[in-house]
């Protein structure tokens, strides 16, 4: 299966930031056709429009919201998107269910931006903290987690899975490859178990925590992983090519 690469700016971001970064990813990107099925990058809201344009003339490039807000029709509400919004800015891709926004939502908070999004292709974030991942609840918290998205489903829904270890975001620290491969085949089994008419290859489980230039071949290669959601070195033009160009 062709992998998936995806940047999470969080909040960092300039206009000077994207120009000088796009001369250099535009410059030097050598796309692996037969190995990349997508590159996608996740600006904060008020770069999306200066990312489209950046990454208009590559192919297999594309951009996404970070997140949204649920009522899209409130206008009295202050701060925050909408899904008419992001879908204004053609958007292709959302991050739903993201470790850092997660503590501020309920599960029914969760699923209406499913609902609203299920004509998108939704990235859905999922991970355990370090006591659950102490205490050995690693599945039962994951698996928790994708009932909502299970929950949610219908028909011709996109099913991509980020599964991001709380504790190992911008800890430098990740899991064992062994584990990795495990827990992203724990996910696949799951979602199928609960969605019969779901096969295997319908559902990409991208790996997020701490991928780095130096890490990304060995994580790309490992058995179940689709691909790699990245933080911070994504914000390094150099690194985040070299991400996107390594030969697993």
């Amino acid at each position: 299966m062709k992998k998936i690469i995806a940047a999470n700016w969080k909040n960092n971001c300039s206009k000077e930031f994207v120009s000088k970064y796009f001369s250099f990813f535009n410059a030097n990107i050598k796309i692996n056709q037969k190995r990349i099925k997508e590159i996608i990058f996740f600006p904060p809201d008020l770069y999306l429009d200066m990312v489209s344009q950046s990454i208009k003339d590559l192919s297999s490039i594309n951009y996404g919201c970070q997140n949204l807000k649920i009522n899209q029709k409130n206008t009295t509400l202050t701060g925050g998107n909408t899904y008419e919004m992001i879908e204004d800015m053609n958007c292709k891709y959302v991050i739903i269910g993201h470790s850092e926004t997660r503590e501020n939502e309920f599960n029914k908070s969760l699923k209406s931006k499913i609902l609203l999004c299920k004509k998108m292709n939704i990235i859905f974030c999922v991970g355990e903290n370090s006591l659950e991942r102490q205490s050995d609840e690693t599945l039962k918290k994951i698996f928790s987690q994708l009932d909502e998205l299970i929950e949610s489903y219908s028909d011709k829904m996109s099913i991509i899975i980020a599964y991001e270890p709380v504790w190992a975001i911008g800890s430098g620290e990740i899991p064992t490859l062994s584990n990795i491969s495990k827990i992203h085949e724990s996910i696949k089994k799951y979602i199928i178990q609960k969605l019969p008419s779901i096969k295997e290859n319908d559902i990409m489980v991208l790996y997020g925590g701490s991928v780095t230039a130096e890490n990304a071949n060995s994580i790309l290669k490992t058995d179940f992983v689709d691909g790699v959601l990245v933080g911070g070195a994504s914000l390094v033009a150099e690194e985040f090519t070299k991400i996107c160009d390594v030969e697993f």
